[in-house]
C-alpha cells in the first residue's frame, strides 16, 4: 500500500486505537488491553481493512478491584495472563509502522500507551494523534453528543463487541468512514488538515 502522507489522494493505511485501563489515570492506574484496526483511506473515503487488527492484553503491575472489573470486564485471572508490557508494546510499535493513529478522546488512550511505552522502555508509535471526540463537535456543532455512544446513536451506527478494546476500535472505525466525506465538504481533507480543524475546536470548547 502506498503511504505518502502529504498527499490526500494517495492510498493510505491509519490505525484507529482503543485502550483498557484500571483506571481514568495514566500516572497511577494500568493499561490493561490494546484493540486496533487498519483503515484504507483514500481522499474521503475509509474502508475496515478485513483481517488487519491488533488486541493485546497487557500484563499490569497491579491488578484491578472488583469495582473496576465490572467497568472493563477483564477479570484478574485475565490480567495475570496478560503479555508481558515489552513485548507487547513492541509488538504493537511494529504492526502500526508509522500509520497515524486515530481514537476517540485521543489524549487518554496516548497517555496510557506512552506512559506504558516509558516504563517498558519501548520506543512509542508517533506522537501525533487525531482525535475523534474533538473533530466530530467540529463537523456537527449542532449535535449535543459527547460520547461515542452518543455519536453512535445520532447515526445508527452499531460494532460488535462494544465496551471492550477491540469492539470499542471497530466503532470509532466506523465513526471515521461517516466523518470523512463531511470532513471534505467543508475542506478538511488529508489527516493534517482533520488534526487541525480537531484543535481548533480543542481550542474554542476551552474555557
Amino acid at each position: 500500500m502506498r503511504r505518502h502522507k502529504g498527499d490526500p489522494q494517495t492510498e493510505q493505511r491509519w490505525v484507529v486505537v482503543d485502550c483498557e485501563t484500571s483506571g481514568l489515570d495514566p500516572e497511577h492506574d494500568e493499561l490493561l488491553s490494546i484493540g486496533a484496526v487498519g483503515v484504507r483511506v483514500l481522499g474521503a473515503t475509509a474502508e475496515i481493512i478485513a483481517g488487519d487488527s491488533f488486541e493485546v492484553l497487557v500484563r499490569p503491575l497491579r491488578t484491578s478491584d472488583d469495582d473496576n472489573v465490572l467497568v472493563h470486564g477483564i477479570g484478574r485471572a485475565a490480567q495475570q495472563s496478560g503479555q508481558d508490557p515489552a513485548v507487547a508494546l513492541t509488538d504493537f510499535s511494529a504492526w502500526v509502522d508509522g500509520a497515524p493513529l486515530i481514537a476517540f478522546h485521543a489524549p487518554f488512550d496516548r497517555a496510557f500507551i506512552q506512559r506504558a511505552c516509558g516504563r517498558a522502555k519501548v520506543a512509542p508509535p508517533p506522537r501525533n494523534w487525531l482525535d475523534l471526540a474533538q473533530l466530530a463537535p467540529a463537523l456537527w456543532p449542532e449535535r449535543r453528543a459527547r460520547a461515542l455512544d452518543d455519536w453512535l446513536a445520532a447515526f445508527e451506527l452499531s460494532a460488535p463487541g462494544r465496551h471492550s478494546a477491540p469492539g470499542d476500535a471497530l466503532a470509532t472505525a466506523l465513526l471515521l468512514a461517516l466523518m470523512l466525506p463531511v470532513a471534505q465538504r467543508q475542506g478538511a481533507q488529508g489527516i493534517e488538515a482533520l488534526r487541525r480543524t480537531a484543535n481548533a475546536m480543542r481550542w474554542i470548547q476551552q474555557p
